[in-house]
């Protein structure tokens, strides 16, 4: 742990008293000689730290004490899949919308060709020729044409919207000049759409859209070409008699005010269904929600009475299929011209829902729910024109399903996990070590009902710092299979599969370890496995994973060369009294070292951004501790100070200095391993015995 103190700054030398009021002035801003210039000189620490090997703890490291020694235990983990990947239940919301006669108006179209025949009979007579054709000025060439919808839609209605498309194909090898098209009732004659096409060019076509809004009209409409005008040809021309002007007639998009209709008593809805889930793979047989809802929203503007009644046949209250989810409701008559809506959400937590289908002894298995939705109109015994813009929509569904648990065949997923592991227990650490020994596991924890077969494929260990590298040669457990077990439930059990590596089944594994990596790369495949194709036993549950461990655990008894420790702290000069008047001065690091190496000490002052502003003590050197050659173990700490002369122009760097950073390089190579026990410490304290100057 680094400690940042500021001490009360002691005086360290006074002539008289008014050399002691002067430099109280200094502290205080206070001046009993004002037109003298004067320099006094304090001492303040300004900064500690202790570097210990505890110093490369993070929450992933452990350290164990045997025998006032150490065990770094390292464990790093990342998530292999979760529940989340096995099921995510997508809102599945039904609307269906239906007017009270449920008459649906269709696009359509209906065609008619008006032969050159009809509208210049000698022309049969030169059929297959190329003769010189004249132009035509003619009345209601080819008669009338009848449309009846009456069976199919309404006996009459008006509409608030629609538009009839009415095109003209000119298959003539003459230029048409003009056509006169009109539509009407049959049965008053009303003309519904009346419209002139012109200068429409040989073999091409025009079109014209009726608007139909604020129209009445019939089930039987009379469609008549009342007057054509065509051009005389340019020359000879070939003449195919059976070919003349084609006339389409089209409408969409009908909207209908109101029509001629009976109201009796009816069920606008009988929806039973089996709403089919996709859930991209799985075969779900069951799931009981943690929390989720059924989403029920009743629009309605027909004036009577509707009572709606929606229910999931195969679901239960915590699992009692003799209570299944169930809602019915009353729609009250809407008022003339408005709509009644009705609309609530209703939880579904803890409900068992079977995605079975309609009927579970028969297709579909899984992946489908079943409901029921009927809607029933209340007999009023009146008779009326019926608004066909009147209707009844229901919007219903399940929304917002998070599970508690599912059964189901979640099928085989396939994984290659080729990623990279920080390993930060030696980010604050740089150099070369030699290690007695250390243990390394891969652990694989498992918490779905579902088995797996993992295999390591590689790992390679990566110091980014010096560019070492080593793979790991362990021909006994890299590229095998490795079965994991499903958990067990209830209650959940995962299971853990560990994997073993040390330096008697691996033949690199303390070359792996002793360039300090900060990134291992693994490269593992996996498989989920169903327990059999088809077979629904597996489960998944909210708090399923499978989760991969990587565990070190690493004695502290090693040699060691140009290993490096490293501590970086706030530092702000302003907590000293007046350093706006420092002029020079002097930097003391007093140093105890408990450890069994030399050390080079290093201290960087940093801006905000970490930039070095000043560099203090470089290639200076703190002595060993001694050492008792019976155990290794140091005799006590060795004290070190040493000195930096600050002038004027490195005294501005450090009021810039946010930062002080510590380093902590070893540099005596020891070929005997020796333990690094717990109370071992480098201690540091930087002191600054200042000049301070202060004036008119």
């Amino acid at each position: 742990m680094v400690l940042y103190k500021v001490n009360p700054i002691r005086l360290i030398k006074t002539k008289s008293l008014c050399t002691f009021l002067s430099l109280l002035s200094v502290l205080f801003f206070v001046s009993c000689e004002r037109e003298k210039h004067w320099n006094a000189q304090i001492t303040a620490p300004l900064f500690r730290a202790n570097l210990s090997l505890s110093d490369l703890g993070n929450d992933s490291l452990t350290i164990e004490e045997t025998d006032s020694s150490y065990n770094l235990i390292y464990q790093v983990e990342y998530s292999i899949d979760s529940v989340a990947s096995y099921l995510t239940v997508p809102d599945t919301v039904d609307k269906v919308r239906i007017t009270l006669d449920k008459l649906i108006l269709a696009d359509k179209n209906y065609a008619d060709t008006i032969t050159l025949r009809q509208i210049y009979p000698a022309a049969g007579a030169y059929h297959g020729q190329t003769v010189f054709l004249p132009g035509q000025n003619i009345d209601n060439p080819g008669g009338e044409q009848e449309i009846d919808v009456s069976k199919e839609f309404f006996q009459t209605a008006k509409f608030v919207k629609g538009f009839l498309d009415i095109t003209i194909h000119n298959d003539l090898p003459v230029y048409v000049d003009e056509i006169v098209y009109v539509l009407r009732n049959k049965k008053d004659l009303t003309v519904i759409a009346q419209d002139t096409f012109t200068n429409i060019p040989p073999f091409s076509s025009s079109t014209r859209s009726i608007d139909l809004s604020g129209k009445t009209v019939d089930g039987v409409l009379l469609a008549t070409v009342i007057h054509m005008i065509t051009r005389e040809s340019e020359g000879d021309v070939l003449i195919d008699a059976d070919k003349g002007l084609r006339l389409e007639l089209s409408v969409h998009d009908l909207e209908p005010e109101y029509a001629t209709a009976i109201f009796p008593e009816q069920t606008l809805v009988n929806d039973t269904q089996e709403v089919i889930y996709n859930f991209g793979g799985p075969l779900i047989t069951e799931i009981q929600a943690k929390s989720g809802f059924v989403k029920m929203k009743i629009s309605s503007t027909i004036e009577e009475e509707i009572i709606i009644d929606y229910t999931f046949p195969h679901s239960g209250a915590g699992g009692n299929y003799a209570n299944p989810f169930h809602k019915v409701y009353n729609v009250p008559p809407a008022k003339p011209g408005e709509t009644q809506v009705i609309e609530g959400v209703f939880p579904l937590d803890g409900y068992v829902m079977q995605y079975k289908g309609k009927d579970p002894n028969s297709p579909p298995f899984w992946n489908a729910v079943y409901s029921k939705l009927t809607a029933k109109t209340v007999y009023s015994g009146q008779v009326r024109d019926l608004s066909l813009n009147d209707y009844v929509e229901i919007e219903f569904g399940l929304i917002d399903i998070v599970p508690r648990f599912a059964t189901g065949d979640f099928g085989v997923k396939s994984y290659t996990i080729d990623d990279s592991l920080d390993i930060p227990i030696f980010e604050k650490i740089n150099g070369e070590v030699d290690l007695a020994d250390f243990k390394f596991y891969f652990n694989i924890e498992n918490a779905l009902g579902i088995g797996a077969v993992a295999k390591i494929n590689s790992l390679r260990a990566e110091n980014t710092s010096s560019g070492k590298s080593v793979t790991l040669d362990c021909q006994s457990i890299i590229g095998k299979e490795i079965n994991i077990s499903k958990a067990h439930n209830p209650p959940l059990i995962p299971s853990t599969t560990t994997t073993e590596f040390t330096k008697y089944s691996c033949d690199n594994l303390i070359d792996f370890v002793e360039i300090l990596p900060n990134k291992i790369y693994a490269n593992i495949s996996m498989n989920t496995l169903p327990s059999d194709s088809g077979n629904v036993a597996d489960f998944v549950l909210d708090q399923s994973y499978i989760k991969g461990h990587v565990n070190f655990t690493i004695p502290a008894t090693f040699s060691a060369n140009n290993l490096t420790l490293s501590q970086t702290g706030k530092f702000n000069i302003n907590a000293v009294s007046n350093q706006e008047n420092i002029t020079s001065g002097t930097f003391r690091l007093d140093v105890e070292n408990d450890f069994p190496y030399d050390f080079k000490v290093v201290l960087d002052f940093l801006d905000e951004s970490g930039t070095s502003l000043l560099t203090l003590f470089e290639n200076q050197l703190i002595q060993a501790a001694s050492i008792d050659m019976s155990n290794y173990h140091s005799v006590g700490p060795r004290k070190t100070s040493l000195l930096a002369k600050i002038n004027e122009t490195q005294m501005d760097m450090i009021r810039d200095t946010k930062q002080i950073r510590i380093t902590a390089v070893i540099d005596s190579p020891n070929d005997v391993q020796t333990p690094i026990l717990n109370t071992y410490l480098l201690k540091t304290q930087l002191v600054a015995d200042f000049i301070y100057e202060a004036g008119n």
